[in-house]
């Protein structure tokens, strides 16, 4: 948000058009705003879903992302046939509420990457030895994509998990594959991606490259070495995010 929005007995005039690729994100900081400005009290009533992509000229599921995000901290309330009510007399701004989230799930992301790691570092090695050509292909497809998509608008897709699924596949191993699976989708509800800062991301997923090249070269150790690699990375990122957090 740039500034505090202008007041006025117009509802529409507070609301200014979103215009950051990363929509949702920005709606949140708006609406932090207006909360702290007082042009939304606790009790309050948003305006409708139809009246608010007008006035921010987005659409629906983008609106509708962005108070998932304040509907998950329980600063807004949304009732079925009733519209979304504000249950907060102040909302942090965006970056505040992703460094809280990630400090509360940081001992159980932790864990689902240790089991993650002994999981796929196996499957790593295992793919460098039986991996099919289409299955190659499987793995690099999303990877291509890092060059040919915007950071923001990579990290909207799924594309993390597609190799992770791509590789587990690659493995030759049904059962490996569905542990690996099991724990990909445990990993997936806490959508992590929109924890991180963007550069965070970016970082994480060029690191996938090494981990391909070794599979498609053959050598089962090198692939399991970056496998292992990545996983520290992960570690590391939330270590800083969470030592981060302890200066502000």
């Amino acid at each position: 948000m740039n500034g505090p929005p202008e007041r006025s007995s117009n509802s529409q005039s507070v609301f200014s058009p979103i215009r950051s690729v990363r929509l949702y994100e920005t709606i949140v900081d708006q609406i932090s705003g207006l909360v702290w400005d007082g042009h939304l009290k606790i009790g309050d009533r948003f305006p409708p879903e139809r009246d608010l992509q007008g006035f921010w000229q987005v659409s629906r599921p983008v609106l509708r992302e962005a108070f998932r995000v304040l509907e998950m901290e329980g600063f807004v309330e949304s009732r079925p046939g009733g519209g979304r009510y504000l249950r907060a007399e102040h909302i942090p701004k965006l970056q505040d509420i992703r460094r809280s989230r990630l400090e509360n799930i940081r001992v159980t992301l932790l864990q689902i990457w240790e089991a993650r790691e002994a999981l796929e570092v196996k499957a790593a090695r295992l793919a460098a030895k039986s991996a099919s050509q289409e299955q190659l292909g499987q793995i690099a497809r999303p990877l291509t994509l890092i060059e040919k998509l915007s950071p923001a608008e990579y990290r909207q897709g799924d594309f993390n998990l597609d190799i992770h699924f791509a590789i587990a596949r690659a493995s030759g191993k049904p059962l490996l594959e569905d542990l690996i699976r099991d724990l990909l989708n445990r990993y997936r509800k806490y959508k992590v991606k929109d924890l991180l800062e963007l550069n965070d991301w970016t970082t994480l997923q060029r690191e996938h490259q090494p981990i391909y090249d070794a599979i498609a070269g053959r050598n089962p150790e090198a692939a399991a070495t970056a496998m292992e690699g990545h996983f520290a990375r992960l570690r590391e990122t939330i270590g800083s995010s969470s030592n981060e957090n302890e200066k502000l």
